[in-house]
């Protein structure tokens, strides 16, 4: 109950007149964040380590609705077929909204706890660090869903999203610019890293430490395309961790019934390979589904993670089986993991010519991801190839944990990888070029109307 009032005692008393009403006033019967401990439990909420969005999944090509499931009027499939408007003016857009008021608890914490009692130095520089990497995650993740990739000689000018760093419910911000979010990012986790009473690892999922601050920091790195600093970064992530879940260990509880549950998958907040874990609330949404295709030939199904991820078994009797696999419904991991780490070291090491050291990551990984006896390791005949094969082996391991589109935007600078995405729905075919504006996801009519001065994006 303490930690209900202090949010809502919180949000009251800066809409009721700013930063002096807050520390003047205590709304009759609420109680005031006044303590280092009552600040913490702003950074206790475990909807901090929820990553807060899902919809851009279904605008890559990993996966197909059916033709009865592309015909339901829902913003998801509006976003599936690449729909210039996605949502109504009277929508809400329920994930930029999660991700923002958590950027609010962040600001609020880094903008009073200095001032609180009852607590050590310490400790509050502890709070703060979390506060910062929790708020990088969120500016980054905003910024690549609905902004355009980092690109140096644009990023000055490319819009992002707005860069609130103070708490008021009430600013009348301005989106700032990709490189201005890229920067702020950037000085949060330095800042979170260069704390010494932050450990190695938080105590907890919802407490970031040192290992999810540096895991980031490479992902942030590899999208800039400062592949000498991402590499740096990864490495250094994993002498936090380096464990590998072999997925020889999952079975299904019911295999004639997959959807009844996988044994020995952990969940996205208990997965060992963790280095910032990453839950998501919105599994629910994320249903109803089939395997693109185009993946389903990269994969094959003897991949591990094709098996315990897809079904050919339809869901119910009165089910009809899909034209390709279904998607098996469970929780998504949002997570940054060990994987992720290998794949930008060994992105960077197929970028320096370094093939085989580039392919020995792969094949560490994979051999945890295959039975012993589907066991085939990569090889590659030149650095082109190495890089082909991490980027292959990015997709698939990487797999709905929130990054494709991302990928797809950052590979279409490059010719070698820009692709035309295509769906055909209802004898019409729609298309996404590389580079196309609707990459970015559309900032909803609702909130340009209580803030004309955010802009919208341009899409066709």
């Amino acid at each position: 109950m303490k930690k209900i009032t202090l949010y809502i005692a919180a949000a009251l008393a800066l809409t009721a007149g700013g930063c002096k009403k807050f520390l003047d006033v205590t709304p009759k019967g609420r109680i005031l964040p006044t303590t280092v401990a009552d600040y913490e439990l702003f950074m206790n909420d475990v909807v901090l380590a929820d990553a807060g969005y899902i919809s851009p999944e279904f605008a890559t090509d990993d996966l197909l609705f059916s033709e009865e499931n592309a015909r339901l009027v829902a913003r998801t499939t509006k976003i599936y077929l690449w729909q210039k408007e996605t949502m109504l003016v009277t929508e809400d857009d329920s994930e930029w909204s999660r991700i923002y008021t958590n950027v609010f608890n962040c600001n609020l914490v880094l903008d009073k706890i200095d001032a609180a009692t009852e607590g050590t130095a310490e400790d509050k520089a502890r709070i703060k660090a979390e506060a910062k990497i929790h708020r990088a995650w969120a500016f980054f993740h905003l910024a690549n869903i609905y902004g355009k990739e980092y690109t140096p000689a644009t990023a000055g000018k490319d819009l992002g999203t707005p860069l609130l760093l103070i708490p008021d419910l009430e600013a009348k911000t301005t989106r700032a610019t990709v490189q201005a979010i890229y920067d702020q990012v950037l000085k949060d986790l330095n800042d979170a890293l260069a704390t010494a009473s932050l450990p190695d690892v938080g105590r907890n999922y919802v407490h970031p430490g040192k290992a999810a601050a540096t895991a980031l920091m490479a992902r942030v790195q590899l999208y800039m395309g400062h592949y000498t600093e991402a590499k740096t970064f990864a490495e250094k992530a994993l002498t936090y961790n380096a464990t590998l879940l072999d997925h020889n260990t999952f079975s299904f509880s019911n295999p004639a019934k997959p959807y009844s549950g996988v044994k020995n998958k952990p969940a996205a907040e208990l997965n060992p390979e963790n280095l910032f874990p990453r839950t998501n609330g919105q599994t629910g949404t994320f249903t109803r589904f089939m395997i693109s295709p185009e993946l389903l030939g990269i994969i094959g199904e003897k991949d591990l993670r094709y098996v315990f991820a897809f079904t050919r078994i339809p869901f119910s009797a009165s089910t009809p089986a899909g034209a390709f696999p279904d998607y098996l419904r469970g929780a998504v991991n949002f997570s940054i993991g060990v994987p992720e780490m290998m794949l930008i070291k060994a992105e960077v090491l197929a970028r320096n010519n370094q093939k085989d050291e580039a392919v020995a990551l792969l094949n560490t990984l994979r051999q945890k991801r295959f039975k012993p006896e589907d066991y085939v390791p990569l090889a590659a005949a030149n650095a082109d190839e190495a890089l082909q094969l991490v980027l292959r082996e990015r997709r698939l391991e990487l797999l709905y944990k929130g990054v494709r589109l991302f990928d797809l935007k950052r590979l279409n600078q490059d010719p070698r990888f820009k692709k035309d995405l295509e769906r055909t729905h209802n004898g019409q075919t729609y298309r996404l070029p590389a580079g196309s504006p609707n990459y970015q996801m559309e900032i909803a009519p609702k909130i340009m109307l209580i803030n004309p001065a955010i802009l919208p994006n341009i899409r066709n």
